[in-house]
C-alpha cells in the first residue's frame, strides 16, 4: 500500500472521480448506496430530483474521526467545499488527520467559500441590479452562498420539513488570513494560495468545479 500513489478525496459528495479513494458520510452518501430507496424518496418529494444521480464509489467515513489509514501513506488529499460545514474545532481535527496520513512532501488542496469574494460578488450583483433595474435579489443570493442553501424557503408540508434534515449548512467561513491560521494551528507550514484549476495537483480539470470558481478560495499545502 505504501509503495503506490494514494489519492484521497474527503467529503467527495457526488463529484468524486475514479482513481481516487473517496470518503463521505451522512444521509446522502448512505442513500447513494441504496439506489431504489433514493429513487423512492425523490418520487415522494422527500428529496429533490437532482439528488437522484449516480454517485462515485465511496467509503462511508466520518472524517471527524480517525481516518482508516496508516501514517504517511497518502500522496494527495483533495478537500473541496467541506471544511465550512464543520465548526472550527472539528475542522482542526480533520486537518490534523490530513497531516497524519500525508506522506512527506504530500499535498493537501483545500477549496472553501471566500468571505471576500462572496462580498465582492454581492457588490457586483448589486451594481448590476441598479443598472438593469431588474427584480434580482443580490441579498438573497449572498445568503444562499453564506448558508449553503436557500434558508428562506417555506416548508409547506411534512415532506418538506423532513427534507430540511438532510441539509448540513455552513458552520464557519474563511478568508485568506483565517484559512492560513487554521492550517498553521493544525501543523501545516508550507502554505501556497493558488487559483482555480492551477497548482501542483493531479486531475484538477475534473476535480475543481466551475460552479465554485467565482466565490472560492484555493490553497495547496505541502507536508
Amino acid at each position: 500500500m505504501e509503495n503506490r500513489i494514494i489519492k484521497l478525496n474527503i467529503g467527495c459528495g457526488p463529484s468524486g472521480i475514479a482513481g481516487w479513494l473517496n470518503y463521505d458520510w451522512g444521509i446522502l452518501p448512505i442513500l447513494s448506496k441504496l439506489r431504489l430507496i433514493r429513487k423512492f424518496l425523490v418520487v415522494i418529494r422527500l428529496l429533490p430530483k437532482n439528488y437522484n444521480i449516480k454517485w462515485p464509489p465511496l467509503k462511508l467515513v466520518d472524517i471527524r474521526r480517525r481516518f482508516p489509514l496508516k501514517d504517511e501513506v497518502v500522496s494527495f488529499i483533495y478537500c473541496s467545499h467541506v471544511l465550512e460545514h464543520f465548526n472550527y474545532e472539528e475542522a482542526v481535527l480533520i486537518l490534523k488527520e490530513c497531516l497524519r496520513v500525508l506522506k512527506k512532501d504530500g499535498t493537501l488542496r483545500i477549496i472553501v467559500p471566500d468571505i471576500q469574494k462572496m462580498y465582492e460578488l454581492y457588490q457586483k450583483n448589486l451594481l448590476s441590479k441598479s443598472l438593469k433595474k431588474d427584480n434580482s435579489r443580490p441579498g438573497r443570493d449572498y445568503c444562499r452562498l453564506w448558508w449553503g442553501f436557500n434558508k428562506d424557503e417555506n416548508q409547506r408540508s411534512i415532506i418538506q420539513l423532513l427534507s430540511k434534515r438532510f441539509i448540513r449548512n455552513h458552520q464557519w467561513h474563511y478568508d485568506r488570513d483565517e484559512l492560513e491560521l487554521i492550517l498553521k494551528v493544525s501543523g501545516f507550514k508550507k502554505i501556497k494560495f493558488v487559483n482555480f484549476r492551477e497548482g501542483n495537483f493531479p486531475d484538477l480539470n475534473s476535480l475543481d468545479l466551475k460552479s465554485h470558481k467565482d466565490h472560492s478560495l484555493y490553497v495547496e499545502v505541502t507536508k
